[in-house]
């Protein structure tokens, strides 16, 4: 069964350099998956994830409250 995927106009035009002969667009993805493991995938999500903890920037306690305060107050 068929389905459509939003994919942006660069990733488009990338996975069109892997579609060779009469390969199907189904087929270069399955060849690509087949090929990169969800292991491999998974380690950079999780890589990414923890980069973007490093760079967080929390708040006090009472700022926090102050904010939350404001927002029920603006009725947000």
């Amino acid at each position: 069964m068929a389905t459509t995927i939003t994919i942006d106009k660069k990733t488009k035009e990338r996975l069109a350099d892997y579609k060779l002969g009469d390969w199907t667009y189904d087929e270069v993805l399955q060849l690509l998956m087949d090929n990169v493991s969800l292991e491999d995938v998974t380690a950079e999500h999780l890589r990414k994830h923890y980069r973007r903890l490093d760079d967080f920037k929390g708040l006090s306690k009472e700022d926090f409250k102050k904010r939350l305060e404001t927002r029920i107050d603006k009725g947000n």
